[in-house]
């Protein structure tokens, strides 16, 4: 299926003249929990549901202690997880301490499957159902397609 979007209207606050923009908003298609990874895989693999989720929560241990410790981790093909962070800056090199970074994140940078992946991934604007199954909300019942007493139905239009 790819990725779908909508069109979604901005107002961004860079802009001095306040001018609507429209832009592609990605919208979901599901998500994808651990549980049913595991399942996955170990019906792939053919072994024990049990022993996917071991390996796979021994993985993310490791990968947490080593992130943590500052390193770089690769995962071959699949990508690098790198720790970094953002800060605020300083009029003087003095100014600039531990204090200034607001925000700690771990980037995640794909490898060559998932760069090839996405390099092939069809985008396509997600249908929007124009229909108003609503009759304004006035209360009252929609007799727009029942005719009168006075008239009589042509079944031939």
């Amino acid at each position: 299926m790819g990725l779908q979007y909508v069109v979604a209207k901005r107002v961004f606050g860079f802009d001095k003249d306040k001018n609507v923009k429209y832009v592609a908003k990605s919208v979901g298609s599901g998500e994808l929990d651990f549980g049913k990874l595991c399942a996955k895989v170990s019906r792939i693999l053919g072994i024990h549901r049990k022993t996917v989720d071991l390996v796979a929560t021994g993985l993310v241990d490791i990968m947490s202690e080593e992130i943590d410790d500052g390193k770089t981790v690769r995962l071959g093909e699949f990508g690098l997880f790198r720790p970094s962070f953002t800060g605020k800056s300083a009029d003087t090199e003095e100014g600039v301490t531990a204090s200034n970074i607001v925000r700690k994140r771990i980037l995640f940078f794909p490898g060559k499957a998932f760069s090839t992946m996405l390099g092939n991934m069809s985008v396509t604007r997600m249908a929007v159902p124009d229909t108003d199954y609503t009759n304004g909300g006035s209360g009252e019942p929609d007799n727009s397609g029942i005719p009168d007493e006075g008239e009589k139905e042509d079944p031939l239009g």
